[in-house]
């Protein structure tokens, strides 16, 4: 999986979802060329207790208030739907 596939089925999944949008990634210091999708997938138990194998998404957020800040995203492998950890 590339960034920018990852994109293109999370944007079909979510058509409304701001998490890729150029004033998003301005907003936290984040760029496109940077992000790395880690090559194992994960599972990962969500905010409400579910297991999802989720793709891991690398990002560097250049803005974050205590300095650059290494993040990870997790989005599920199956509805591609951003997983809250």
């Amino acid at each position: 999986m590339t960034v920018y596939g990852l994109k293109e089925r999370h944007l079909q999944a979510e058509p409304n979802s701001h998490f890729f949008d150029y004033d998003t990634l301005k907003f936290f210091g984040e760029r496109m060329s940077e992000m790395r999708v880690m090559k194992n997938t994960e599972q990962i138990k969500d905010a409400r207790g579910e297991m999802h194998t989720c793709y891991v998404l690398s990002t560097l957020e250049r803005n974050h208030p205590a300095g650059p800040r290494r993040m990870y995203h997790y989005f599920d492998t199956m509805t591609y739907k951003q997983v809250i950890v």
